[in-house]
């Protein structure tokens, strides 16, 4: 039986054939790729975690209680009333205006959808230059952990009027007792406004209001009041 010839034994006058696995410049540019991209996922965890541990130094695990403001069933009536009335005089192009104390705003954050969803994590304390709401809000703690912090504190907010919205809600302090929060937690929460998404984003989703908050002509804090004003 005829076998095949043995390779010949490699030596310095005759070396190994050379390999044609390579690294092109194609696969080297992808190994840099995913070397940066490792990189750029680790700084953003690290980030991430770092704010984390930042928002625990002013947050707390638990919501405070907010306690709603439920309104008699007269109350209500003579609120929606006055909202009807109010609605009613823009539709007719008649000048108008509403007045809302501290017992009106909760009453509506207690009883008037859609905004009653937020009677357990606000409530007006006091109305000055500002609106200032005691507030339980629930902010993320680290992704995937399940982990909830919470800010118990208060938010101070000014009502005023932009062309394409209408009233809009202009968060102007932030406050949580006995702790200091971070410089750059509020400014980014400043410019957020969250409160105001919180209260009026599904405000302004209703066909029959939202064109009617956009005719409001004037909208001002006085102690004790908000005033809302039409003028045609």
């Amino acid at each position: 039986m005829s076998q095949e010839p043995l390779p010949a034994p490699s030596t310095p006058e005759n070396p190994p054939p050379a390999s044609n696995r390579r690294l092109t410049g194609g696969c080297l540019m992808m190994l840099v790729v995913a070397g940066w991209i490792v990189a750029l996922g680790v700084w953003m965890a690290w980030h991430l975690y770092g704010q984390v541990r930042e928002i625990r130094t002013f947050t707390d695990p638990t919501a405070q209680a907010i306690s709603p403001l439920a309104p008699t069933g007269a109350q209500k009536s003579e609120l929606q009333g006055r909202l009807a009335a109010f609605a009613t005089a823009i539709g007719a192009k008649q000048a108008a205006s509403l007045t809302l104390s501290v017992d009106d705003l909760n009453h509506l954050l207690a009883a008037q959808e859609p905004v009653n969803r937020l009677q357990d994590i606000a409530r007006v304390e006091a109305i000055t230059d500002v609106i200032r709401v005691k507030v339980a809000l629930a902010l993320n703690g680290i992704p995937f952990t399940g982990e909830r912090l919470y800010l118990n504190g208060f938010i101070s907010v000014r009502p005023d009027l932009k062309k394409d919205l209408g009233p809009v809600l202009l968060t102007r302090a932030i406050e949580v007792p006995g702790r200091t929060l971070t410089e750059g937690f509020t400014k980014t929460y400043l410019e957020a406004n969250h409160l105001d998404s919180l209260a009026l984003d599904e405000v302004r989703k209703d066909e029959g209001l939202n064109p009617l908050l956009g005719k409001i002509t004037s909208l001002r804090c006085e102690p004790g009041q908000v005033i809302a004003e039409y003028v045609p």
